[in-house]
């Protein structure tokens, strides 16, 4: 009986060490191959921070690269995605900071080709009276309660005229549900289930094999939606989970913060909704659909942007919901990658001068509606 024991326990071990040899060669075949967040080209940008989690490595510089995009990576020393040092806010300088995750960080391009600088050049040649300038405060893996912490303890240095919140609806409501408790503690925390969320996370981000995993499994269980899990659908169903109705309060919340602070300093903000890809795209809306409805529940595609515009307007800010200006393009799904979420080249420019035509407009600089 003992030497049964011994020789399934040898077996177990043997096992083991032979899956994790695999794991270990096809970790490092993946990441010579690079293409995915969990390289370290790509995650030597980021640093750890007590006051907001984490954000990005002032002066870090890589470059990353994937099937579909090769990029330069920069980090200014003000920790913001920037060739330049900004240094302090000149006379006459009017700055616009815009605050969001990968979607505004948008490492799939060049600097110059982000809607951020498209921005920044269409509010130079509309309005040359003013010297613009529009700061890229975009961080990976950002929700609206790091928003918070970022612009407190950051950005709040660089003295905007003018904050854009920019909110992913596909994921915005659970990411701030996520961290609702740090909002109320207004730092980040380390509790135990805040703690093995990150760690997973971490660990996920840290690995290509388990990052790519992790993409498998979201494409097999869309609906998923329970707390730490990926749920990039949970905003859209009929019958939305906790997550996202008490996330949609937290980001209120979170987002109200941000214009206190910033009315403060006499500073305006305003709020712009990005939708998801296949909000736009029939194909992916089709198969997405699908899956859900096997998995017995409703997918009403539109329903995250609906939801964000009503959780939001209680604050009585200026907001730019992109869906329908998107959806007047030709061909709206070549505005976004087809491997990945993020904009393409066409959608960046589209989007720097649909945001440009906003920020001119009477309702958001405070300096416009007064004259």
């Amino acid at each position: 009986m003992v030497s049964g024991n011994l020789v399934r326990a040898q077996r177990l071990l043997v096992l083991a060490l032979l899956l994790s040899v695999e794991f270990a060669l096809l970790e490092l075949g993946m990441r010579v191959a690079g293409g995915s967040e969990a390289a370290p080209a790509f995650q030597q940008i980021f640093m750890q921070d007590p006051r907001v989690g984490h954000r990005l490595q002032p002066g870090a510089r890589t470059v990353y690269s994937t099937a579909e995009f090769t990029t330069r990576l920069s980090i200014n020393p003000q920790g913001v995605r920037d060739d330049r040092d900004l240094g302090p806010k000149r006379p006459g300088q009017t700055r616009v900071v815009v605050l969001g995750d990968s979607l505004v960080l948008s490492v799939q391009v060049p600097v110059e080709q982000t809607f951020v600088s498209w921005l920044e050049r269409g509010l130079s040649a509309a309005d040359p009276s003013r010297q613009w300038q529009v700061i890229n405060a975009g961080v990976q893996g950002y929700g609206p309660v790091d928003d918070w912490l970022f612009y407190r303890n950051v950005v709040d240095t660089l003295e905007p005229d003018l904050v854009l919140i920019v909110a992913f609806v596909a994921n915005d409501a659970t990411e701030a549900f996520d961290k609702a408790a740090w909002l109320t503690a207004d730092q980040p925390l380390d509790s135990a289930r805040t703690a093995a969320v990150v760690w997973t996370r971490r660990m996920v981000r840290s690995s290509m094999v388990l990052q790519t995993m992790r993409l498998r499994w979201d494409q097999m269980r869309p609906d998923a939606a329970s707390p730490g899990a990926e749920r990039p659908l949970a905003s859209y169903l009929a019958t939305p989970p906790v997550e996202v109705t008490r996330g949609l309060e937290v980001t209120r919340e979170a987002f109200g913060r941000i214009a206190a602070m910033a009315a403060k300093r006499g500073a305006a903000t305003a709020l712009v909704l990005m939708p998801a890809r296949f909000q736009l795209d029939d194909g992916d809306y089709g198969r997405l659909r699908a899956r859900v409805e096997a998995a017995g529940h409703a997918l009403v595609r539109q329903a995250a942007s609906e939801r964000f515009s009503r959780a939001l307007a209680p604050l009585g800010l200026p907001m730019m919901d992109l869906l329908s200006a998107f959806q007047n393009q030709e061909a709206p799904a070549g505005l976004f990658f087809q491997r990945n979420i993020h904009l393409t080249p066409r959608g960046h420019e589209l989007t720097g001068r649909i945001l440009a035509d906003f920020v001119l407009s009477r309702q958001v600089l405070p300096s416009a509606r007064a004259r």
